[in-house]
């Protein structure tokens, strides 16, 4: 999981990391920080994809509300937390989409709570944390168009990025919603919504690219598609 925090006090830094690396000692969460003691510099390094940002709100140049207006007009999307001292402009952080509001100095159980909120927050199913080389990855699984097996490992298609999963396709499928994916050939699991259309032999995704179906699993597959796009269009 990758968080970026972004405060002009680098002691805080410091403090909150020392809970973080508790937290992730305690739920076996891989995290991986970056500093940034200005607005401006987070702007500039936002194309890192955090899942996560610790935004100061008052800070030197540009403020934490600034900061978040620009970047969410760059469509960044990582759930912000804003840390301040001045309870009253919470109402303010309602404009940018800010995912929580934490009060310094900073509360362990509230910050683990935000935390847990956070890797298991969605609609039902709707997102997996998972490994990859750069540690663990939140990923929506609404994004998954599907997954190829690579040896003991697998690679994950997903609307924006191909990421190699450190397990392998049986542990991801057991992950993931079964009424939203289906295992079509030993070596792909197919996101159903992504699916333009189908041949006995093979399925053509909406990014243009295909996975195989198993004769032995074709009858199976046409059944579950069938039922995800009644589920789709509320027919029952």
């Amino acid at each position: 999981m990758r968080i970026a925090i972004c405060d002009d006090n680098i002691i805080l830094h410091e403090y909150l990391k020392g809970f973080l690396e508790e937290y992730s000692a305690c739920r076996s969460v891989d995290l991986i920080y970056d500093d940034f003691t200005s607005g401006s510099e987070l702007i500039a390094a936002s194309g890192n994809n955090y899942d996560m940002i610790f935004m100061d709100y008052q800070m030197n140049g540009l403020d934490g509300l600034e900061t978040s207006r620009r970047l969410r007009q760059k469509n960044v999307r990582s759930a912000i937390i804003f840390l301040t001292s001045y309870v009253h402009v919470v109402f303010d952080t309602f404009e940018v989409d800010a995912y929580r509001f934490l009060t310094k100095p900073i509360d362990r159980e509230r910050l683990f709570s935000a935390m847990d909120d956070f890797l298991s927050s969605g609609d039902e199913g709707s997102c997996i944390v998972i490994k990859t080389e750069g540690g663990a990855k939140r990923i929506d699984t609404a994004d998954i168009i599907y997954a190829e097996a690579a040896g003991k490992y697998c690679y994950i298609r997903t609307t924006d990025d191909n990421i190699l999963f450190r397990d392998t396709l049986a542990v991801l499928e057991s992950m993931l919603p079964e009424d939203q994916f289906f295992r079509t050939h030993r070596s792909y699991l197919a996101g159903l919504r992504h699916i333009v259309s189908y041949n006995p032999a093979e399925i053509l995704f909406d990014n243009k690219e295909r996975a195989l179906i198993s004769k032995l699993r074709l009858s199976a597959f046409k059944e579950a598609f069938l039922s995800s796009i009644r589920r789709s269009n509320h027919v029952i």
